[in-house]
């Protein structure tokens, strides 16, 4: 028998890894972070709008390595009681949805999910970087208008109906980590 493996859905931005690392934390659980596999962000943006424009198939997004992990950790011999998942692809990929036992989607509106990416992206910004952050802003922001927004269009229609759980990413970190924990825990 394997742990059950739980998975955290949202836009980039809403909330998705802060909530995953306060739950491993609070739970004393491994978990799993889509970002820390997943290739495609690293690819051209002409080649993303190509994938795209051919209808953002999830399933061409090569996941082989994190299937593999997920896999391992719910299935180690010393089990842990549960492995949490952070994917920004929820159950709408297959080859890792198809390991995911509870799904839970962060609710986040668009804009705020952006204020938050744009505001991560800022905080990381070393002060002698400002000509720097500004040029990656630009790049951003128009990547966002161009095709960007339209992704986040595309996940919310495929990923958040196959959520079991579904919480207000306008949540403090505090009420939001609450409710995914007893939603969690109701469930298991």
């Amino acid at each position: 028998m394997k742990a059950p493996v739980i998975a955290i859905s949202g836009h980039p931005g809403g909330g998705k890894t802060t909530l995953t690392k306060a739950l491993a934390m609070r739970l004393g659980v491994p978990a799993l972070h889509y970002d820390d596999f997943e290739t495609m962000t690293s690819r051209p943006p002409a080649d993303v709008r190509s994938w795209i424009e051919r209808g953002s198939d999830y399933d061409e997004i090569e996941l082989d390595r994190l299937a593999g992990e997920l896999v391992r950790l719910a299935g180690a011999g010393e089990r842990p009681k549960l492995v949490l998942f952070d994917t920004l692809l929820g159950r709408a990929h297959r080859q890792t949805g198809e390991l995911i036992d509870v799904l839970i989607w962060i609710d986040t509106p668009a804009d705020v999910a952006l204020a938050r990416k744009i505001g991560e992206a800022a905080a990381r910004a070393a002060p002698n970087e400002s000509a720097e952050f500004l040029g990656w802003l630009r790049a951003y922001l128009d990547h966002y208008q161009g095709f960007i927004s339209g992704t986040y269009d595309v996940q919310r229609k495929r990923v958040r109906p196959g959520a079991d759980i579904i919480l207000d990413g306008r949540l403090g970190q505090r009420e939001l980590t609450e409710q995914a924990l007893s939603a969690i825990l109701a469930r298991l």
